[in-house]
């Protein structure tokens, strides 16, 4: 009974990488086609250059996240990732003043503590 759920919880940590992939691939590809437009409909003002950054950060990681072996790493990786938007957009909050980059700050923590959770779920898979 035990080795079922360890494989059940094991599955679901798959599904979860392979579902942040999924999410982080159309983040990616918005940022890097069309990073003033997701600025100004986030609030975020005119940093095209940074947005693009991102989304190629993002898109990096897909493929790992999609179907790496072990996806372990690119989750930590992912996680990081987040920690470094948040605190791009805790920075763009306190020099401009921006309300969505505070919301960007909420979303990256949220994103990043529910990659977490997956991290440890995963183990060395």
């Amino acid at each position: 009974m035990r080795r079922l759920v360890e494989t059940t919880e094991r599955d679901a940590a798959l599904r979860s990488a392979s579902g942040v992939g999924w999410v982080t691939l159309p983040i990616g590809l918005v940022l890097v086609i069309a990073p003033s437009r997701v600025g100004r409909t986030l609030g975020l003002g005119d940093h095209a250059q940074d947005l693009r950054v991102i989304g190629a950060l993002d898109l990096a990681l897909v493929p790992g996240l999609l179907a790496g072996r072990p996806r372990r790493p690119w989750l930590v990786a992912r996680a990081a990732l987040n920690l470094g938007i948040a605190a791009y957009c805790a920075r763009l909050a306190r020099d401009e003043g921006s309300k969505g980059a505070l919301a960007g700050v909420a979303a990256m923590a949220a994103a990043t503590l529910a990659d977490s959770r997956t991290i440890g779920a995963l183990g060395s898979i």
